[in-house]
């Protein structure tokens, strides 16, 4: 009989002891993923035994790692402050993951001052920098239509560096308010493996002892899609029908539309939008270990970008001027309108690597190449 592509499942968990089978359930674990792939890398030992005869003995198989890839739709769980299914790929792609449970304050309350560009939060906010560095700020009363700015740098003092460039400047008469939201951002330290339960029409993998890297990509009118590549460890093929009782998130993606594209605050046409986590992967030698090395380990990072806005003028946006000086700028994109629902992305210091103009349709581009900086800080994903 053949077997069909088409039904497939994945099952992700993640990993009490490293490299061991963390048993993920179809209640609790299942991710809906696009595209999924499997594939092996054994090493191939090869010999040059002579045997009396022209040829030889054959190759031996020795160690084995296993790949993943597929894709996820980019969305929220539905619930605010409620992880997506997706976020514990993340965690393994070195993103860590922070909940903001309760509205920070619990009722708005009025800023200390303000400018154009940022706003003093006041009693009701932390004193600790970055603390709601790449999180949303809901502001009312002024703006007296309300408005919502996403945080890209916080420091001890409550100074919250905005996203946006606002036309009256900021005041005590701003109402703020940081909403339940989760935040993913880059991390260096307690980066989790995974378990992958793959299922295909009757076949079952387990791979354990994984970590990975991918790449987020946002399309203007689209949906946004994170695509991940998992480096782990083969356990198991056996033959196991898909199971039942499979349960993901209800919540569709939010559109690209309607939202915010931003280039150093100013609102910019862009096709595409995509950041690279640019994750060095390695496997440790360990001839102790059932392949003869350990899961795979995240060694470095050069998270790196590109968008591709429609060309201005000069008086508009110079990012020729900052390319040159090595003025580092934001970009930022939000969308969505439903709660638990809502995306927003942050780079807080792009640093222009290269500027590329183009034609897209009859209308001049200028791609905009750029490496992520900061440290743990180069890019901000967040939903709300």
């Amino acid at each position: 009989m053949a077997l069909r592509t088409r039904n497939a499942a994945l099952l992700a968990k993640i990993e009490t002891t490293e490299g061991v089978d963390a048993a993920p359930a179809a209640a609790t674990d299942a991710v809906l993923v696009e595209n999924p792939q499997i594939s092996f890398n054994p090493n191939t030992v090869q010999t040059n035994e002579v045997t009396g005869s022209l040829d030889g003995r054959g190759p031996i198989t020795g160690g084995m790692t296993v790949q993943l890839t597929f894709d996820v739709l980019l969305k929220g769980s539905g619930v605010p402050g409620t992880p997506p299914e997706w976020g514990k790929l993340m965690k393994a792609a070195g993103w860590a993951e922070v909940i903001t449970a309760a509205a920070v304050p619990v009722a708005a309350e009025a800023a200390a001052s303000g400018t154009t560009t940022s706003l003093t939060l006041s009693a009701g906010a932390s004193g600790t920098a970055q603390t709601y560095r790449g999180m949303p700020l809901l502001l009312t009363g002024n703006p007296a239509a309300g408005a919502t700015a996403f945080i890209s740098d916080y420091t001890a003092g409550k100074v919250a560096t905005l996203t946006d460039l606002f036309g009256t400047a900021l005041s005590a008469a701003t109402n703020y308010q940081v909403p339940v939201n989760v935040l993913y951002k880059p991390a260096s330290t307690g980066i989790p493996s995974l378990t992958f339960h793959f299922f295909q029409d009757g076949l079952k993998y387990i791979v354990a002892g994984c970590r990975g890297n991918a790449t987020l990509r946002l399309q203007s009118g689209n949906i946004g899609r994170i695509s991940f590549t998992f480096t782990g460890m083969f356990v198991s093929k056996t033959d196991d029908a898909v199971p039942s009782g499979l349960v993901y998130d209800a919540t569709r993606p939010p559109v690209w539309k309607g939202g915010k594209a931003l280039v150093n605050r100013v609102a910019s046409g862009m096709a595409s939008l995509s950041v690279e986590f640019g994750n060095q992967m390695t496997n440790p030698d360990n001839p102790n270990a059932q392949e003869g090395f350990d899961p795979s380990l995240i060694t470095a990072r050069n998270m790196t970008g590109s968008c591709d806005p429609l060309e201005t003028l000069v008086a508009t946006r110079d990012s020729m001027a900052a390319l040159r000086a090595g003025t580092q700028q934001i970009i930022h994109a939000a969308y969505g309108s439903v709660a638990g629902n809502r995306i927003g992305l942050t780079i807080p210091a792009a640093f222009y690597t290269n500027l590329q103009p183009g034609d897209r349709n009859g209308l001049l581009t200028n791609t905009h190449q750029f490496a992520c900086t900061g440290q743990d800080a180069g890019a901000f994903v967040c939903l709300h």
